[in-house]
């Protein structure tokens, strides 16, 4: 009974905040893809970071979450983004859309989005972590309507939990801090909460 138990421990479960075979993205939302960045990049899971957007990620597609965050080191370090470098990241890990609350765009796996954001101590964001079950029935409806790039109808469902990762370059993330977004912002399992900061992106000019 003891190995039993040693075996099931060490085999891990979803929802312990690993990714371990046999677990995936499909199968268990919850740890996967996890952590898959250099530790400069400041990567969250289940994160939307915020910040004005220096590249549309929408035509800035990416192979991987590591290779955006290598974008965002790129552009930081070119001299004429001095304005406004990259220091934050945002990556679609999922196939073959990422869910996202702007019902007018269909959001692809690969786009990665650099952004800058004015004080990085204190990072906005627009999602983090698991969607309550009364945020996922509210919005329930928001993308079943119109069609899909290849001209199928839209059927995204919200997921149980944020399917975009992100970072805010340089940042230190204790992932044992679990987030949910509900209808009122977000809150932590440390007391914390924020308020859902509504992305008014736009192409950077000048």
């Amino acid at each position: 009974e003891h190995a039993a138990q040693t075996t099931q421990r060490a085999s891990g479960f979803c929802g312990d905040g690993r990714c371990e075979p046999p677990e995936t993205a499909e199968t268990c939302m919850a740890d996967c893809p996890g952590v898959t960045t250099h530790a400069m990049c400041g990567e969250e899971p289940h994160s939307d970071p915020g910040g004005y957007a220096v590249m549309w990620g929408a035509s800035h597609i990416k192979a991987s979450a590591a290779e955006c965050c290598d974008a965002c080191k790129a552009h930081a370090e070119d001299p004429k983004n001095s304005e406004r470098p990259c220091n934050s990241w945002v990556f679609c890990h999922t196939l073959p859309y990422c869910w996202a609350l702007d019902t007018g765009h269909v959001h692809a796996f690969g786009e990665c989005w650099l952004k800058h954001q004015t004080d990085p101590t204190n990072p906005l964001y627009g999602q983090r972590g698991k969607f309550t079950d009364e945020f996922r029935k509210t919005h329930a409806n928001a993308h079943k309507t119109g069609l899909m790039p290849d001209g199928t109808p839209r059927n995204l469902s919200v997921p149980t939990h944020v399917p975009w990762t992100g970072g805010i370059m340089g940042a230190v993330v204790d992932l044992s801090i679990k987030w949910e977004t509900g209808l009122d912002g977000m809150r932590s399992s440390a007391g914390e909460s924020e308020v859902l900061w509504r992305a008014r992106e736009s192409h950077k000019t000048g």
